[in-house]
């Protein structure tokens, strides 16, 4: 079905009780990341996902737009797709050094592009992986090479997460007189972060902390903080984890500092009760999902028309990004084969015992095989009867089994491996020279390549394989109004039209 995109097409109201009381709260400014916003954050949204053009626009609207600073594109194809980044080196180490140096060009260009869209309005702020391959260096190169002539710097603020942030990081963005915003899931990691990385800052965090990012580990999309303390299949209330930061963080001078709310957040009408709520403070609300449902943001229209057609349950909260963080996707063809792949998986031992008593072959390795109980061995040869013959051994003293093929695919991933993570568990790849580059552990099966699924889904090659990072609200965008014209057809609104739906509660 083709989007409508005419600029001027009426966007349908929904009423709802105490339209005009909850629209006086969502335009009242919030101060974040040095200045006075609309309470409206967009979602940065890694390779790609978020580029210059449409954070600037969310800037341009006088609210904070999130440039991805992870794989950030350095150049389009004549379809005005992202293009790769046109590794040559010969080694693991050497295409890492290119990564480095194409993204760090590839920030400083989408952030001139969002500084110019923005008009000097709103915030841009510049979103980092922690556990992205070498993003010191790239945050340092970025932040160095987006300075202001007269002083100051066209990004505002970086925010941070899959993994926090460290006192390196604060000194490098207090240095460039920027702000950080550190993304958490839990009151236990603010702790952690205001004793550890902010300590040179303490009585005064509001110096440096333009705002706390609070992302909601059950319903947020991408990666996602769920701690060994918590359970992945029982989501916990976000109202009493975000009143419990607020309380930590007014016992540390932090009553002004405002708290972004992601995950989850589709009307905020549900959320009027957190508006001029003592017990929230200053708040916020960020938008990831329902940012690529903007005709600004870059992705592609199969990618948008995905989206109106999920429903309920379609995203998958699960263990197999490299990273070893949950995250939450798309469960498209990509996830259901990664699924299927970890359920093909039995525990081996070297040598035979008193269980293990059933040989499996290694092939092309005379001799020598794998041994397991009989029981797992009838279910290996019904795996290897169906095509699923090449056993992979994996960090847990387990096999999996797959198909010549997709071992051939999973060889070629940590072959073409440039180190896009600080350490990958399906490559084994360290950044670490003084580990010999590797994590000194055997390569991980059950996991994707989080760089060749990301951009793939971006260059919109073939979006049933590659990896879509999705909030588990995502189902509602069928049935939000918003997307559809006076004639019932499909319409994707601008950024502004998108943000002025917000101010309604809608």
């Amino acid at each position: 079905m083709p989007l409508s995109n005419q600029k001027h097409s009426p966007i349908p109201q929904v009423p709802s009780e105490g339209a005009q009381l909850i629209r006086e709260k969502l335009i009242k400014p919030v101060f974040i990341d040095g200045a006075w916003i609309l309470p409206f954050i967009q979602g940065g949204k890694g390779v790609g996902a978020t580029n210059g053009k449409n954070a600037g626009a969310w800037a341009a609207e006088n609210t904070g737009g999130t440039i991805s600073g992870t794989g950030a594109t350095f150049s389009y194809n004549e379809n005005g797709r992202p293009n790769s980044y046109p590794y040559t080196g010969r080694t693991r180490q050497e295409r890492h050094e290119e990564l480095v140096a194409w993204s760090i060009e590839g920030g400083i260009l989408q952030t001139a592009m969002a500084h110019k869209a923005s008009g000097g309005k709103g915030r841009i702020r510049m979103n980092f992986l922690k556990m992205a391959g070498g993003v010191m260096r790239i945050m340092r190169g970025v932040l160095a090479g987006t300075r202001l002539p007269g002083g100051g710097n066209m990004i505002h603020a970086v925010t941070m997460g899959a993994g926090l942030p460290t006192e390196e990081d604060a000194r490098v963005c207090a240095g460039e007189g920027v702000y950080i915003d550190p993304i958490i899931s839990n009151v236990i990691a603010l702790k952690v972060l205001l004793k550890r990385a902010f300590k040179e800052w303490r009585n005064r965090y509001s110096d440096l902390i333009g705002a706390v990012v609070y992302e909601d580990p059950w319903l947020a999309g991408g990666h996602n903080g769920i701690t060994s303390r918590e359970d992945p299949d029982r989501p916990e209330d976000p109202y009493e984890r975000v009143k419990a930061l607020r309380r930590i963080m007014n016992e540390n001078g932090m009553e002004d500092v405002a708290i972004i709310m992601a995950g989850g957040v589709w009307y905020l009408r549900d959320w009027e009760s957190w508006l001029d709520n003592p017990e929230i403070g200053p708040i916020a609300f960020q938008f990831g999902t329902r940012d690529l449902l903007t005709q600004e943001n870059p992705v592609t229209d199969e990618w948008k028309l995905l989206l109106l057609s999920m429903n309920e349950g379609d995203t998958t909260l699960n263990k197999f990004s490299p990273t070893g963080f949950y995250s939450s996707a798309y469960k498209n063809d990509m996830m259901r084969e990664l699924y299927q792949r970890s359920a093909r998986q039995v525990p081996f031992t070297r040598k035979p015992d008193e269980n293990m008593t059933e040989l499996v072959e290694r092939r092309g390795v005379p001799n020598k095989g794998y041994y397991v109980t009989p029981e797992h061995k009838v279910k290996i040869d019904g795996w290897i009867a169906e095509g699923f013959n090449m056993p992979l051994r994996t960090p847990d003293n387990t096999l999996i089994f797959v198909t010549h093929d997709k071992a051939r695919e999973i060889q070629q991933y940590r072959t073409d491996c440039a180190g896009c993570l600080a350490t990958c568990k399906l490559s084994g790849w360290s950044q670490n020279p003084e580990k010999g580059y590797t994590t000194g552990r055997v390569p991980d099966p059950r996991t994707y390549c989080i760089q060749k699924g990301l951009m793939g889904a971006i260059q919109g090659d073939d979006l049933d394989n590659s990896l879509i990072f999705a909030g588990h609200n995502a189902f509602k965008a069928g049935e939000d109004p918003l997307y559809r014209d006076e004639n019932g057809n499909i319409f994707i609104p601008t950024v502004k039209q998108f943000i002025e739906r917000l101010t309604t509660g809608n």
